[in-house]
């Protein structure tokens, strides 16, 4: 695939630590944190113990890379999609369909599930998962509701206090459901009925009077 022409390769240092981290991840999740050694990465990454430590440090500063590039990953699409930028109702269904997405693929709870088995062993592991996952995503979403509340767009007092019933509303029974194990299925439009409905009962709290009344209300009065 052709570059753009302001795009710069990555140099072989980059490239190697590239292939650390994806080599990271699949034996992480497939052996979990404590059974892992580096041995085991490097086997499948290739290089040398020498430029994984020059490169992480170790087997925490790796983890803990693995983590945040995958959290950068997630809550960059946020950011590409200039939520402020759109109207109220349109910028919470694409903050809730990141959510929601991110939820019942299984590659992002299977990180979530690893976390979950190793942290009262490794309570280092737990830290940085929370940190550069749920409490980041929590600020996202407390910023952006503050925001909208100044703008007079929402009645919201606790910031914090929203994004949780946001994120609550959003994920509903489902991150239970894949945490546990379920194979969950939607279609596209299921999707968007479901989260339709989390966003009208987030508004009926949070919305000024014109937004509380939801677009399930209104297919009722016109039935």
């Amino acid at each position: 695939m052709r570059q753009g022409p302001g795009h710069k390769e990555p140099t072989r240092r980059e490239k190697r630590r590239q292939a650390i981290l994806d080599a990271a991840r699949d034996v992480f999740l497939q052996q979990g944190y404590g059974a892992t050694s580096l041995n085991d990465i490097v086997g499948v990454s290739g290089g040398s113990l020498a430029t994984l430590y020059d490169l992480f440090g170790g087997k925490a500063g790796l983890f803990q890379e693995m983590i945040e590039e995958e959290c950068q990953n997630f809550f960059g699409v946020l950011a590409s999609e200039d939520i402020d930028e759109r109207p109220l109702r349109e910028a919470l269904h694409v903050v809730a369909r990141q959510f929601f997405d991110g939820v019942i693929q299984q590659p992002k709870m299977s990180l979530l599930r690893l976390v979950i088995a190793e942290a009262p062993y490794f309570p280092e592991v737990g830290a940085t998962f929370y940190k550069a996952g749920p409490a980041r995503g929590r600020q996202i979403v407390s910023t952006y509701l503050e925001k909208q509340s100044l703008r007079g767009l929402l009645h919201i007092g606790d910031p914090a206090r929203a994004a949780d019933v946001f994120i609550a509303l959003v994920l509903g029974e489902y991150q239970m459901k894949v945490l546990c194990g379920e194979d969950v299925r939607l279609a596209p439009e299921e999707i968007d009925r479901y989260l339709d409905g989390a966003l009208d009962d987030f508004l009926r709290i949070y919305g000024p009077e014109h937004l509380k009344f939801s677009t399930q209300d209104a297919d009722a009065c016109d039935a």
